[in-house]
């Protein structure tokens, strides 16, 4: 977002691989994006908690310094009340800042409010520690979170605690989903020796976005390179097909995955 009027400016076209906030390309006819954004992902993590949890109370824990944290919360929370029918169903907002390391008053608070679940998307090192502590403050209920979690120093810093967690993300090399998936996750495995996670997909998928475009307008004037871009329609990347909308907005699906035996797992893949 603070990058939107530099570019914007200059008239050179950017391609985000994961900014989820609707704002980043809001206005701004040279800022693009190939990942969904965060109505979709709030709604995706709603419906989950109350279709497939039950979920009829919930909780929200945010970081109040970070956009990504407030907005996804807000898109969750306004899905969550119409799911429920109940203006009350989110018994408590609390939140805490960047950089936090103690989360317990935020937490004894939403314990004696009882809720069904939390969702708490924030940045995956101050996500794993209030897991952590949720746990050892006995609270056993569900806990949901988004993207960022995607990350193996979530998993290393949270341990056991963050066993069964939730989280909706881009992709999974469990479930690749066109032809050009397996491309890439075979070319992945073998440069790296690992699997890949959902930022290295849209990585791939963004700067594929840019060359095809390029070499659709056949020129190197960034005017005529933004205006291929914003034509991307049917585009087969390794994270789905890519169409962008008028606001330079990818349509797609989300996955939800799971947190199982420190590894993350398939859980679903939710249509727009």
């Amino acid at each position: 977002m603070a990058a939107g009027d530099i570019v914007k400016n200059a008239k050179v076209p950017a391609v985000g691989c994961s900014p989820t906030n609707p704002l980043v390309t809001l206005n701004n006819d040279y800022y693009f994006r190939v990942c969904f954004i965060d109505p979709f992902q709030g709604t995706v993590m709603a419906n989950y908690a109350f279709n497939e949890l039950g979920a009829k109370k919930a909780a929200i824990i945010q970081d109040v310094q970070n956009d990504y944290s407030v907005g996804l919360s807000k898109y969750f929370v306004d899905a969550f009340k119409e799911l429920t029918g109940d203006p009350d169903s989110i018994v408590a907002t609390t939140s805490y800042n960047a950089g936090d390391q103690d989360f317990s008053a935020q937490l004894t608070n939403v314990r004696s409010l009882n809720p069904d679940v939390i969702f708490a998307p924030g940045n995956y090192g101050e996500s794993a520690l209030l897991i952590k502590q949720a746990r050892d403050l006995g609270m056993d209920l569900p806990i949901l979170g988004g993207d960022t979690w995607e990350s193996p120093e979530f998993l290393s810093i949270g341990g056991d605690a963050v066993e069964g967690i939730v989280f909706s993300t881009h992709f999974t090399a469990e479930s690749p989903v066109t032809p050009v998936s397996e491309v890439f996750l075979s070319d992945y495995r073998t440069k790296f020796n690992k699997e890949a996670n959902a930022f290295a997909a849209l990585g791939y998928d963004a700067y594929l976005v840019i060359l095809k475009a390029i070499e659709r307008a056949d020129s190197v004037d960034p005017v005529k390179i933004r205006d291929e871009i914003a034509n991307t329609e049917g585009f087969v990347g390794a994270t789905g097909n890519i169409t962008l909308d008028e606001n330079g907005d990818a349509v797609k699906s989300a996955v939800i995955n799971k947190v199982e035996n420190g590894k993350f797992v398939y859980l679903t893949t939710v249509e727009p």
